[in-house]
């Protein structure tokens, strides 16, 4: 019996010290609004529906770490999409969007393994693009309204039908990137950057299908600012799409923090003569007041400006107001308003008389990201809903 008890202390001593090694943690977000939206139709018809990950992307995921000894630590993440509206989980590269839920991929958002130690970290696999983290530091709506935010869907490529036939992935969102590997340093003084390489994997063209990307970083833990480039070959290797931007984060005081981005993308592809020369630019602006430790209020604006490809430009205003009461670490109720404008009467692709004018159309109803539809010019969308992270 004492010898049984002690070898049970000795394995109780192992199992404590090979769990303090080594962590695996389950983690998500669940987030749901009811929302009203104007101008859904050339009629002006109005629309009411459930939206799911409108303060934060819906998700949930799993990662972990072990201590290799020496400072060296092995990690992994897989994390996926959620549609708590529906109960799908995963997201189609294809899709093109974070709202639609055609689900085909059930580690949609993250999925990588690595290494990480006093070199700073080596990740494998499918991994958020440098664009969309150097302007998520300082997005105006911290990356909220995703499905409409413009940094979202333009700054971060996260339209499919813009942007789905360059990079990795070969078709959808090009916001992550398929059988890439991704390095960042460590932090000196609050400096940080990083390379990204997405492989085509084309035989006998190292370049189609491409990513490459650079990023640049100082935070001093509550301000900061971000620089990001990036190129994205076709399927051909010819053609290119490059994205640039950056943004910065001012923290004045307890009450108050001021946030600004720019992004731009620009295609240069011959073969596809419809987007050649095509660009997208995108300024955001925002301000989050503090007015107790437990409620925020965020002011938001952004430009859209879509210009060099087909016929004219469209530009497209965004104005958001958003209420936070956040109950506890975990869980935040949430209010916004969104007020949107064209500078034109967008067109309707059914009713075009022209191939160009068809293509304009769509691409006019693209730059509205959903919250006008065809024949309107301005639409607004009040919502009320909240977010439980565990």
């Amino acid at each position: 019996m004492k010898k049984s008890l002690i070898a049970f202390a000795v394995l109780g001593a192992f199992a404590a010290s090979a769990s303090a090694q080594s962590s695996v943690t389950i983690y998500g977000i669940v987030d749901a609004a009811a929302t009203y939206a104007t101008n859904q139709n050339p009629a002006g018809g109005n629309k009411v529906s459930m939206e799911v990950g409108q303060l934060l992307t819906s998700r949930w995921g799993i990662k972990g770490s072990e201590d290799l000894g020496g400072g060296l630590k092995a990690n992994f993440n897989l994390e996926g999409t959620l549609f708590n509206d529906t109960g799908a989980a995963g997201s189609s590269f294809g899709g093109g969007n974070v709202s639609t839920g055609t689900a085909s991929n059930l580690f949609d958002r993250l999925s990588w393994v690595g290494l990480s130690g006093d070199f700073g970290a080596v990740l494998l696999g499918r991994n958020n693009t440098l664009g969309v983290e150097s302007v998520g530091l300082a997005d105006p709506l911290s990356l909220a309204h995703a499905p409409s935010n413009p940094n979202v869907a333009f700054s971060a490529l996260n339209v499919g039908a813009l942007f789905g036939s360059f990079g990795t992935n070969t078709g959808g969102t090009e916001l992550r990137q398929n059988n890439s590997i991704k390095y960042q340093t460590p932090m000196y003084s609050g400096f940080g950057a990083a390379f990204m390489h997405g492989f085509g994997e084309k035989a006998g063209d190292t370049s189609a299908s491409s990513y490459t990307g650079v990023s640049s970083y100082f935070t001093d833990g509550k301000s900061g600012v971000a620089l990001a480039y990036a190129e994205l070959k076709d399927t051909t290797g010819t053609g290119k799409l490059t994205q640039w931007g950056g943004g910065a984060k001012f923290k004045m005081d307890d009450m108050l923090t001021f946030r600004a981005t720019y992004a731009q993308t620009e295609v240069n592809a011959a073969a596809q003569v419809l987007i050649n020369h095509r660009k997208i630019a995108v300024f955001g602006a925002g301000v989050d007041v503090a007015l107790s430790p437990t409620t925020t209020v965020t002011g938001a604006y952004y430009d859209s400006k879509r210009s060099g490809d087909l016929a004219g430009s469209i530009k497209v205003d965004q104005f958001i107001i958003m209420p936070k009461y956040a109950f506890s670490k975990r869980t935040t109720a949430y209010a916004s308003y969104t007020y949107s404008k064209a500078d034109k009467t967008l067109l309707d692709p059914t009713k075009a008389t022209s191939a160009v004018a068809g293509a304009n159309a769509v691409a006019d109803l693209t730059m509205a990201l959903g919250l006008f539809g065809a024949g309107q010019s301005n639409g607004s969308r009040l919502m009320v809903g909240v977010l439980h992270a565990f």
